[in-house]
């Protein structure tokens, strides 16, 4: 006869066994389909950590009757498998892993879920093999080893004992998985089980939601998931643990020709003042930054009006003079980043639009715009216009839908913000019925075109997915494109990218006719990739590989003027490094301190920074996920030291930028400062009255 002490021991340890396994395989489909390594000293914590998950929901499940620990069994079975299935979808369609703290941003998947279907790789189906398995496991074959259930009389005669029989076995459940977590932390802790070109240690990476894919390769989804959750819920902050070790800037100004003049004396007494060690530390890394010098190209747009095109969904594709001649002019003859990637995150267009305003890294698995939106940025684009007398405004032809455009504009400074309903542009709200970026320029354009000095940004989206379905723009250059092998989907994108050339002729056009396009440039860039294309889809159009070292992510950027050669840049750039190339080609009055991406045009080592962590620059390309590099040319590459050296360098610039939307930095430092020159110049204004 079984005894109960017994018959909850074995419930547990299949229960456990089952479920630990289960788990184990979904991480290793994870691998497989994101082309991590299988066999590395992750694979050792994977194993671990799907024991500790596997031995806790099996001890829960065994809680149950026979019936309701099957159906438990499988209702966790499933919604993990969807989980794993759906994390490997968006890593292989955005290029990150959610989490489950920002599983508020899966709602966006809705709204495109039959792109995101198609687009799904038949690999992540691999995941039903071990699911279905699972489940005939537990409902068909676990039968043949089915303890028999204990009669009444056994039941009265053990029932004293049940309960002293669950403290112990749960205690004993308790002490195994207490066992695997000390072992798990041994190998967060063994220095041979970090990749030894990583900046972020493993103790440091498990406490934060950043670093998405770097944190999934080295701990797996379920890890990575659980900790996301933990720290979004209680708002743990791994960036306090950044070193405040900077050397001191003694220069309250620079004197020399070639250099700006910046005056510090105010922000070093604010610093020696401060209280906050978070706003010390945010205020001594900012201070010690490099003070890039003016060059050839500073000035250069002096007192020309500035309009900025965010182009939705455009890559390399729109390079091409027969089908797209208008931006093929902006590119052949105004100043083209060869070089150029439009990273992937968390939240696409409304963290590289809140980039393309600041020169800030957003954080990497939040949608910071949407989050930060109450955040003041006294040093985005449109403050830094606003400062010079110039009239600022932007424009949407959507509605207020996935981001607070209405809030964020004017707190970037955006004198009037206006969207689809705003500018009365026809539009749908079916999702797929994208507005025409050509009425967008229409309804805009009279609200600056007669201003003495006006500063315009414009956000498209008429070249949006859904390519799959009929549309109105979609199909309407659809027989344009019949000459071409390419997929209906390439047709259909292509077709909308019609509109969008369309529409930025007519705002060359617009400008001509008000005689303003000799004084005015245009800034174009990109918020990513067409999502709605699969890399092969992109493959056929394109004559490089895009899925190899980030290449999906090019994009182009121009910055061009009717006075512009077709000047060619070949630095590795990125959105990030879009502001303060224009502050410095209008030479206003800005401190390249504040702003982590760098003018391109002065000296500093080019390099295209991604979300992850990955990198890119004429020598190769560092994949932060693997931590390994690969160098255009085997002759010429970097050593481990210097790897880490560029790592901790990339680290610390995101962690800062992290720290400083977290705390509304910016905000804060402006305050602080306007209030010391205030309470100076009122000392001053006395001294000089008295005298």
């Amino acid at each position: 006869m079984v005894n109960l002490k017994e018959r909850l021991g074995k419930r547990i340890i299949n229960n456990s066994v089952g479920l630990s396994l289960l788990i184990f395989l979904f991480e290793v489909i994870v691998k497989i389909n994101t082309k991590n390594n299988l066999l590395d000293w992750s694979l050792v914590r994977i194993l671990i950590s799907s024991m500790i998950f596997g031995t806790i929901l099996g001890t829960i499940s065994s809680l149950f009757s026979n019936k309701g620990s099957k159906i438990f069994n499988t209702v966790v079975s499933v919604i993990y498998g969807i989980y794993i299935w759906s994390e490997i979808n968006l890593f292989t369609y955005m290029g990150f892993f959610m989490g489950i703290g920002n599983a508020e941003q899966g709602t966006k998947i809705t709204d495109y879920i039959k792109d995101f279907i198609m687009a799904s790789k038949w690999q992540s189906y691999l995941v039903l093999v071990p699911l279905i398995l699972y489940l005939l496991y537990i409902w068909i074959f676990k039968r043949m080893f089915r303890v028999h259930k204990l009669n009444k009389t056994v039941y009265f005669k053990f029932k004293i004992e049940t309960g002293m029989s669950k403290v112990l076995t749960m205690g004993a459940t308790l002490c195994f998985v207490l066992i695997l977590g000390f072992l798990y932390y041994g190998t967060l802790r063994v220095g041979f089980m970090q990749n030894k070109v990583q900046s972020i240690k493993n103790t440091e990476l498990i406490g934060t939601s950043d670093y998405s894919n770097l944190s999934v390769s080295q701990f797996g989804v379920s890890v990575y998931g659980v900790s996301d959750l933990i720290v979004t819920t209680f708002n743990i902050d791994i960036s306090s643990d950044i070193d405040n070790n900077y050397s001191n800037n003694n220069n309250n100004s620079v004197i020399t020709d070639n250099s700006r003049t910046i005056d510090d004396t105010a922000w070093k007494d604010v610093i020696a003042n401060e209280k906050n060690s978070t706003y010390n530390k945010l205020n001594n890394y900012f201070i010690n930054r490099e003070i890039t010098d003016k060059n050839e190209y500073t000035g250069i747009f002096e007192g020309k009006n500035l309009i900025v095109v965010l182009m939705e969904s455009v890559n390399m594709i729109s390079i091409n003079e027969k089908e797209y001649p208008t931006i093929y002019k902006l590119w052949s003859e105004g100043i083209s980043f060869r070089n150029n990637y439009s990273p992937r995150n968390n939240c696409s267009t409304g963290n590289n639009e809140m980039t393309s305003m600041t020169s800030l890294f957003t954080i990497n698995n939040t949608c910071t715009a949407n989050k930060y939106r109450r955040n003041v940025y006294p040093e985005a684009v449109f403050n830094v216009f606003n400062n010079a007398g110039y009239q600022t405004s932007s424009y949407h032809d959507y509605a207020e839908f996935y981001y607070y455009r209405t809030i964020i504009h004017p707190n970037m400074g955006s004198m009037k913000y206006r969207n689809v309903k705003d500018l009365n542009i026809k539009w749908s709200s079916v999702y797929q019925e994208w507005p025409s970026d050509v009425e967008l320029v229409e309804k805009a354009t009279p609200y600056f075109i007669d201003q003495d000095k006006f500063m315009v940004y414009l956000t498209s989206v008429t070249t949006h997915q859904p390519y799959t379905v009929s549309s109105e723009n979609g199909d309407k250059h659809l027989s344009e494109f019949d000459e071409y092998d390419y997929s209906k989907p390439v047709k259909r994108y292509m077709s909308k990218m019609k509109e969008l050339d369309a529409a930025l002729k007519l705002l060359l056009e617009n400008l001509e006719k008000a005689g303003k396009l000799d004084d005015t440039v245009i800034a174009l860039f990109c918020d990513h990739y067409p999502y709605g294309l699969t890399t092969r889809q992109i493959n056929s159009v394109l004559d490089y590989d895009v899925t190899v070292n980030g290449e999906v992510d090019r994009t182009p950027m121009i910055i061009y003027n009717s006075a512009t050669k077709g000047q060619q840049i070949t630095k590795y750039t990125s959105i990030i490094d879009l502001l303060p190339s224009l502050l410095n080609m209008f030479n206003l009055d800005y401190d390249p301190r504040l702003y982590l991406g760098h003018d391109v045009f002065s000296d500093y080592s080019d390099r295209t920074v991604f979300a992850d962590g990955s990198w890119q620059d004429s020598v190769g390309y560092y994949s932060a996920t693997t931590g390994k590099f690969s160098p255009k040319d085997e002759s010429k590459t970097y050593t481990s030291d210097e790897l880490y050296e560029i790592n901790s360098e990339i680290t610390t610039r995101q962690k800062m930028s992290a720290l400083a939307i977290k705390n509304d930095y910016f905000n804060y430092r402006n305050k602080a400062i306007t209030k010391y020159n205030n309470e100076h110049q009122t000392v001053t204004d006395v001294t000089e009255s008295e005298e």
